[in-house]
C-alpha cells in the first residue's frame, strides 16, 4: 500500500495542473479504510462507506502553495457501537483530467463515545464531474 500511495503522490505532483473548477457536482468511488461512494458538490466532499455504514462530510480548502494540495475539516457518523460521531481533518492531493478527478487523502480523526479513539483513515479514488 505504501508503494501505491507513493506512486500516486508522485503522479499527482508531476501532473500538469489544469484549472480545477469545483463548481457543480461529482460522483465516484473511494478505496481505502472506508471504501464506498465519493460525492462532491462545490467545495464539499461526502463519502458513504459500504462495508460498514459510515458517512463523512468535509469542507475542502485548496491552497496557493500547490494547486493540487488541499485540506479539509468535517465530521462523520457511523453505525459502529461506541463510535457513532467523529471529527475529522484531512490532507490530500488531487488532479483532474478533463471531467475525471483522481485523489488521495490521509484523514486523522477522533471518534466519541464509549469506544472513542484517535485514528487515521486513508482513501484513493476518482470522481466524475458533471
Amino acid at each position: 500500500m505504501k508503494r501505491i500511495l507513493t506512486a500516486l503522490t508522485g503522479l499527482l505532483l508531476a501532473t500538469q495542473v489544469q484549472a480545477q473548477s469545483l463548481d457543480g457536482a461529482s460522483l465516484g468511488v473511494m478505496l481505502g479504510s472506508d471504501s464506498g461512494v465519493a460525492v462532491g458538490y462545490h467545495h464539499w466532499d461526502m463519502g458513504i462507506a459500504v462495508e460498514h455504514f459510515k458517512v463523512n462530510v468535509d469542507r475542502r480548502f485548496h491552497t496557493d502553495v500547490h494547486p493540487n494540495l488541499y485540506f479539509g475539516l468535517g465530521g462523520s457518523l457511523s453505525e459502529f457501537s461506541g463510535q457513532r460521531v467523529g471529527l475529522r481533518t484531512k490532507v490530500g492531493l488531487s488532479t483532474r483530467v478533463d471531467a475525471v478527478e483522481f485523489f488521495g487523502e490521509l484523514v486523522p480523526n477522533v471518534t466519541f463515545g464509549s469506544n472513542g479513539k484517535f485514528h487515521f483513515d486513508y482513501a484513493l479514488g476518482m470522481r466524475l464531474h458533471f
